[in-house]
């Protein structure tokens, strides 16, 4: 994205880069330098455009300007994808927009050990609470606009029902949870 955008004055970064005791799902290693030194590596020709916050949102949020775009790919359970957009969201200018990853149309994106992924139906909740535009992406992706009101958009017409308990009394949810 660097590469494409040069006119991105600052790339903030944000990630605790370390295992985290209440998070319950894939990726929360007990050491992550490793995944810390890849992306400094692969971002070293922007290295004057990149701003490494390690922490949490809530942990490093105020150290945050205002911003034009944030893109969360951070923790998919009800309270990350909470903290997240409650933390990020006032950052956001008017006119500018947050993006994010596992927008999954089904809560039950990983195994059983692990909790649902609820960024969807979430941020459509969150987005009417703020009265602002949300639209479904490709590639369980989302946007949400700081502008306009509120109504999502879902082009692919895969995310019909907001309504966890749909989900949860699924055959496929009776099956797999009893």
């Amino acid at each position: 994205m660097l590469d494409a955008c040069p006119d991105i004055e600052a790339y903030y970064l944000v990630d605790p880069w370390r295992n985290l005791d209440d998070w319950n799902k894939p990726l929360n290693y007990s050491d992550l330098e490793a995944a810390l030194e890849e992306t400094r590596s692969r971002l070293a020709k922007h290295k004057n455009r990149c701003i490494y916050l390690r922490g949490t949102t809530t942990e490093v949020a105020d150290q945050l300007p205002q911003l034009d775009f944030a893109y969360i790919d951070g923790d998919h359970t009800l309270r990350g994808i909470t903290l997240d957009l409650l933390r990020i969201w006032p950052k956001i200018r008017e006119g500018g927009a947050v993006g994010g990853d596992d927008f999954s149309p089904t809560i039950w994106q990983h195994k059983r050990k692990y909790e649902p992924t609820m960024v969807f139906p979430f941020a459509v909740h969150f987005a009417e609470g703020v009265g602002r535009p949300i639209t479904a992406l490709p590639n369980k992706q989302f946007l949400l606009e700081n502008s306009g009101s509120f109504h999502f958009s879902d082009p692919s017409g895969q995310y019909a029902d907001t309504e966890i308990g749909t989900q949860l009394r699924s055959p496929l949810a009776r099956k797999i949870f009893g």
